[in-house]
């Protein structure tokens, strides 16, 4: 629907005051990354978090999304000159008769030493819906959430772990959002498009905020 011109102007006025938009990450860097080196990474393909017991989550996680996020992590690490090698064999299995699947530290500790690198890249898709509608018009927004952590292998220290979740909202809805929706051409994303963003923003913020992209 379009906006009248008065009701712009008076959006403009409002969207001066609100900074830079609503915070949908949450990003911390726990251990001192001084220590280790970040230059070369083991990435995992991200999985699909699986609920805990009477878990209600806000959204799905759609077809082939794990895959999109992975691939999405790995474009950006090699943009900034970072040499991925990415895990492509079975995940690994319990040893000892165990049935409890492998928290994210064994995991990372298990591929790590098959891959030969000191830091392991891995994470979890919680949400993955993608918009009905199209670019210009919407009945639902796409919602993406995802979990991102880098683990020293050999050592266990988590060196950096990140948070995004968001749901695309529009500035009837939220006027905070005003610059980050005019960045992305005053359009609605599909649920790919909000993950790539989501990336490249945790990315911002990442042990390799520093680094110069191609």
């Amino acid at each position: 629907m379009p906006i009248k011109r008065t009701g712009f102007i008076l959006l403009l006025i409002l969207a001066a005051g609100t900074g830079c938009g609503p915070k949908y990450i949450e990003s911390s860097l726990p251990h001192e990354l001084e220590k280790h080196s970040v230059q070369e990474v083991g990435l995992i393909p991200f999985i699909v978090e699986p609920k805990t017991t009477g878990e209600i989550r806000s959204g799905t996680v759609g077809e082939g999304a794990s895959q999109i996020i992975t691939d999405q992590f790995y474009r950006r690490l090699t943009a900034r000159h970072i040499t991925v090698i990415r895990w492509e064999g079975p995940e690994p299995a319990p040893s000892g008769g165990e049935t409890e699947p492998l928290s994210d530290l064994q995991r990372a500790k298990q591929i790590g030493k098959l891959l030969n690198t000191s830091t392991v890249l891995l994470g979890s898709v919680t949400t993955f819906v993608e918009r009905e509608g199209t670019a210009l018009g919407i009945q639902r927004p796409a919602s993406v959430g995802f979990t991102v952590q880098l683990i020293h292998a050999e050592d266990g220290h988590l060196l950096w772990k990140a948070v995004y979740h968001e749901t695309q909202k529009s500035l009837m809805e939220d006027i905070s959002a005003f610059r980050l929706f005019f960045k992305r051409g005053s359009r609605w994303l599909t649920a790919a498009e909000l993950s790539e963003d989501g990336v490249e923003r945790l990315m911002a913020v990442s042990p390799w905020a520093k680094m110069k992209a191609d």
